[in-house]
């Protein structure tokens, strides 16, 4: 009777955690496209960069971690992953990046946003707005 509990108790914590706010991973053979990352920290101008074959419903943070051209450090994964810095410009506590895509500010963050290619992706550094 008390394996029967112990693994109960164990089923349970799986399905608790199995049920944790997180995107759905992207499709094997999902349509693919290009994801374009433009970066805005007001010093000079615009950086734009484009990350060929995405596959549709891949997240936000996937494709930051998958660049290569400029350094970008990220904290967290899925819904606490944190952009902490592009290029050399960091965020700290007043200032730090903002994002939209496809010219909208995102309601989530980037390990919850899934794009749909052909996306563009606005990277913006500057104060928060309290």
């Amino acid at each position: 009777m008390r394996a029967l509990t112990v693994t109960s108790v164990l089923l349970l914590l799986a399905g608790v955690i199995g049920c944790q706010s997180s995107p759905p991973p992207p499709v094997a053979d999902a349509a693919v496209g290009v994801v374009t990352i433009q970066i805005t920290n007001g010093d000079g101008a615009p950086q734009s960069i484009e990350i060929a074959d995405v596959a549709d419903g891949a997240t936000l943070e996937s494709v930051m971690r998958s660049i290569e051209d400029i350094p970008i450090e990220l904290s967290g994964s899925g819904s606490t992953a944190f952009v902490s810095s592009i290029g050399d410009v960091k965020t700290d506590a007043s200032q730090g990046w903002t994002f939209k895509v496809d010219g909208e500010f995102a309601n989530q963050g980037i390990g919850l946003t899934v794009l749909h290619p052909p996306t563009t992706i606005q990277w913006s550094f500057g104060e928060f707005e309290m």
